[in-house]
């Protein structure tokens, strides 16, 4: 059956990782770019050199799982440009800050009756390796925590507060300290994770694999 123009309506309450309401969708509509991407306007008001160390992704599933058959395109003045996505989901494409002043809406070709999810994520601007530094991970913490909470009265109250981050697609780790003494690092769903505030005195961070992202993170509730 051949794809059908539709469009979807997302609902969001919180900065990190969270579900869109998949099903709620109505055809041949345009849905506004920031119902799509809801904070990515204010990431982007953020100065350049505050948010130099970490990036908010945006990641788009399809019926539970990759996003095949499925195109985005951003409708803007009259001129129609494709939102790409990878194969894992990832929007390679965002809008641009003047795209989401300019209130354009955003179009969805998909298979009749599909339902979608999309999920945000910060990640660490860290160059993915088996052996990583441990300062540019603390680099990175402090930067998002530390521009998170200026603009804390923005957010209100899902502001997340970041401790760590998690490796994704590493397998295990282990954190090294600067006498060669190794510890495991904890695992979480995101992969092995490395808190610096609980793992001080931390120089590098051996990984079994290569991460495919750098997730940052809230400290895990008791």
């Amino acid at each position: 059956m051949g794809a059908t123009r539709r469009t979807i309506l997302m609902g969001l309450s919180a900065l990190l990782p969270a579900g869109l309401a998949g099903p709620a969708l109505a055809q041949n509509r345009g849905v506004e770019v920031k119902k799509i991407f809801p904070f990515l306007d204010l990431y982007l008001g953020i100065p350049a050199n505050q948010r130099s160390l970490f990036t908010l992704a945006y990641f788009l599933k399809l019926n539970g799982g990759p996003p095949k058959g499925i195109s985005l395109t951003l409708v803007s003045g009259g001129a129609r440009t494709p939102i790409t996505v990878a194969g894992d989901g990832r929007i390679t494409r965002l809008p641009t800050l003047a795209e989401l002043k300019s209130k354009a809406q955003v179009e969805i070709e998909a298979p009749p009756n599909s339902k979608f999810a999309m999920t945000m994520q910060l990640l660490a601007k860290v160059a993915p390796a088996k052996e990583i530094p441990a300062a540019q991970l603390t680099a990175a913490i402090d930067q998002c925590a530390q521009t998170i909470k200026s603009k804390a009265g923005l957010i209100g109250f899902a502001a997340p507060k970041i401790k760590r981050v998690g490796f994704v697609g590493a397998g295990s780790g282990t954190a090294v300290n600067a006498q060669g003494v190794a510890k495991p690092l904890p695992t979480g769903k995101d992969g092995p994770q490395f808190d610096p505030e609980q793992m001080p005195g931390i120089v590098t961070i051996r990984l079994a694999r290569v991460p495919t992202m750098i997730a940052l993170l809230e400290r895990p509730k008791k």
